[in-house]
């Protein structure tokens, strides 16, 4: 687990983050006048050693979560979010990377990585009934997969089988660079009856339009819009596809771009100052379709030369346009309450890399994950082309998964780095 960064001391900000600061405290107070504030209720240690991805059933009452350390998903009793209750675990023979819930809540679907080695990189689709708590099928997906979707109909789940890279293989010169064999593609699983029947096709993702490396796509996270088209982004490869899962075939793709700005902090130097050029690809990690059918991406980085990634986050049109960038905005939040990692500016800085979009007590909300600032940004998002920003929430360490829920308006982080997982509440205690 990579070391963590010390949290420097702001020394310098400009103005906008200045006027930033008197707005939002350093516990990520809402502006005032509207209680939209998001309180911390509880923080659940898991019982193993990390928590990553989360899903909750549909009742809103138990919450799963995948820990790839010992091979488990775990349940949590949620019914009182303030006092989070653990459920167990269930044992899947491999590493778990994503779960969700049937739309029955009958069955938790857990993708594994079962791979012996990059060069062979397999997995599988577990199955677990809820009310056993046990593993009552496994279906063979084929690769690595990353990212698991489900539709909102519940017929069909998306896997994003990335069959990942070899961070130290020299590729072209290049430590951890592409192509690497075999390529990942999208899987689909017709979730018609009972499991017993269930059957799992592959759509390919090479050779699109947009992609770095057209010969190895890399997809990483998935979402499903309601006319049952899945967004994939091809992280490395600065990409995102658009895949109709009826047909089982990709309908569009487009680059990710460029982000090119002079007010980015790209030197561990022991202060945020935003004042150094920064052109770099955004490599979108989480994506999200939105009410309006537009694409909210949180762009981490990850192959390109430091220093790199979007350091920030972007919502896309179905077509590749920028509909909106967040700029220096966003980590220029994390360093007005105190939450920015100098230590990773040289890198790929705050690392954005989690996103949710959901709709609380009427208003619509997008939660921007920060790996490496330990911090979640909340979003007004009634305007997606004009969010306008309302908290920095911390969490625990390296938040991965972000969930929302609508029983009882809760937004939860599931925290990667210390086995936690935060609980906040809408209106709060």
């Amino acid at each position: 687990m990579p070391s963590r960064p010390v949290r420097s001391f702001v020394t310098a900000l400009p103005a906008a983050a200045l006027l930033l600061a008197a707005a939002v405290s350093p516990a990520g107070a809402a502006p005032s006048g509207e209680n939209r504030t998001f309180t911390e209720v509880a923080t659940f240690a898991v019982s193993g050693e990390v928590a990553e991805i989360l899903a909750v059933t549909p009742d809103g009452r138990t919450l799963l979560y995948t820990d790839s350390a010992t091979g488990e998903v775990g349940l949590v009793d949620l019914t009182r979010p303030d006092r989070p209750r653990a459920l167990g675990t269930v044992r899947v023979g491999g590493e778990p990377t994503s779960v969700t819930v049937t739309r029955d809540g009958r069955y938790a679907l857990a993708v594994v990585d079962t791979s012996p080695s990059f060069a062979q990189p397999s997995g599988e689709l577990a199955v677990i009934d809820l009310r056993t708590r046990a593993v009552v099928r496994t279906i063979d997906l084929g690769g690595q997969p990353d990212s698991i979707a489900l539709s909102p109909k519940g017929s069909v789940a998306a896997i994003a089988i990335e069959n990942e890279r070899d961070e130290d293989l020299v590729v072209g010169g290049v430590e951890g660079g592409l192509p690497q064999a075999p390529a990942g593609f999208l899987a689909v699983v017709d979730l018609h009856g009972a499991p017993a029947r269930w059957t799992a096709d592959r759509v390919e993702l090479t050779g699109l339009q947009g992609a770095l490396y057209p010969q190895d796509p890399e997809p990483e996270f998935v979402d499903i819009n309601s006319r049952g088209i899945a967004a994939v982004t091809l992280q490395e490869n600065n990409a995102v596809a658009l895949v109709d899962l009826e047909r089982r075939r990709v309908v569009t793709s487009f680059s990710a771009g460029t982000v090119t700005r002079p007010d980015a902090d790209t030197v561990d130097d022991g202060s945020a100052v935003f004042d150094d050029r920064l052109a770099a690809p955004r490599e979108p990690d989480a994506v999200q379709w939105t009410r309006d059918g537009n694409l909210v991406t949180a762009d981490e980085g990850d192959l390109a030369a430091e220093p790199s990634g979007g350091r920030g986050w972007t919502v896309f049109s179905p077509t590749g346009t920028v509909v909106y960038t967040s700029g220096a905005s966003a980590e220029q939040a994390l360093a007005a309450a105190g939450r920015y990692p100098d230590g990773r500016s040289d890198d790929k800085g705050a690392e954005f890399e989690g996103a949710e979009i959901t709709s609380l007590r009427g208003t619509d909300y997008a939660f921007i994950g920060s790996e490496r600032g330990d911090s979640v940004l909340v979003y007004d998002f009634a305007d997606e082309t004009r969010p306008q920003l309302l908290q920095v929430l911390p969490t625990g360490e390296e938040p991965e998964g972000l969930l929302a829920v609508q029983r009882q308006h809760l937004f939860l982080t599931s925290n990667e780095g210390d086995g936690t997982i935060s609980v906040f509440q809408l209106g709060g205690r």
